[in-house]
């Protein structure tokens, strides 16, 4: 039986890799082995899709020092409100909600997905789904500085129903932000996107990015397919401000591994949140 839902069928059979999909599909565990375990509890960044009262989908950061995130056992996620950054998300409850974390080790360009159900208590727990990783590609080598302010310092979000000019500004000196999606048959997924600076364009009702070859088992595609509302997430991870945004898919185009050609996606502003300082340190480049 495949563990990809009718949406990833449809993308993976118009490129042409089905077969190859299905084979790199094997490598979705149901459960968190020992790797990922130490992972978790390793990592001082996370992205995490949700979804809001008004049922509005988005994905935020959860950033502090090693430890806030960690497995309870090999089907349950913990993440310790107490001692992270978690804007946006600390006033919502959540009880066998649709949701998925992208936790990275930028200093080692290393990536686990999972996707699963949330729950509110004591702290924010994710009970797995699915859990995998990805490949190094277009991730941008960083280090986090010393950990700074915590949750407690976090700006009031600002909410607008367009990008105004310092969210356009952060957009165009992005070189990474995430992406929230979600597909009932599959549930939510949170992924990762990288370029040079500039990869990104935008104004103040659209944004379009350049999607480059991936894994080839089209998870963000294939929810894109199923259901176009989705959230993105740009980082200022300098000034630790964040760019929190939800609205719609109105074109894509996949590109196969195999193929060397990449393909323009357009998303629609629905509604835009500007978090101030909501990461828990700032983080800078490291040279290759």
């Amino acid at each position: 039986m495949s563990r990809f839902h009718s949406g990833e069928k449809h993308v993976q059979e118009s490129v042409g890799v089905r077969q190859m999909a299905e084979r790199v599909g094997g490598s979705v565990y149901h459960a968190l082995p020992e790797p990922a375990q130490a992972f978790l509890s390793s990592s001082s960044f996370a992205a995490i899709t949700w979804f809001d009262t008004a049922h509005r989908i988005w994905i935020t950061p959860l950033t502090g020092e090693a430890g806030f995130l960690y497995a309870e056992d090999e089907h349950t996620i913990v993440c310790d409100l107490t001692t992270c950054s978690a804007p946006a998300i600390l006033e919502q409850q959540f009880s066998d909600a649709p949701g998925a974390l992208v936790v990275m080790d930028f200093s080692a360009r290393l990536r686990m997905r999972v996707n699963g159900r949330l729950e509110s208590a004591d702290g924010l727990i994710l009970r797995v789904a699915e859990a995998y990783g990805n490949c190094p590609k277009y991730i941008t080598r960083r280090r986090p500085n010393a950990a700074g302010e915590t949750k407690a310092a976090v700006a009031a979000v600002t909410e607008k129903t367009f990008l105004d000019e310092r969210s356009i500004e952060l957009i165009n000196r992005s070189n990474t932000f995430f992406v929230g999606s979600y597909a009932a048959a599959g549930g939510a997924d949170a992924s990762h996107r990288g370029g040079d600076p500039g990869f990104v364009m935008v104004d103040e009702n659209t944004i379009r990015w350049t999607d480059f070859p991936g894994n080839n088992m089209f998870n963000t595609f294939g929810n894109f397919q199923s259901n176009p509302e989705t959230a993105l997430l740009f980082v200022d991870f300098q000034t630790r401000d964040c760019l929190a945004v939800t609205g719609e898919i109105e074109r894509f185009t996949p590109s196969s591994s195999g193929r060397r050609a990449a393909h323009e996606t357009v998303f629609a502003v629905k509604s835009a949140k500007f978090i101030s300082r909501a990461l828990a340190q700032s983080w800078q480049i490291v040279a290759e």
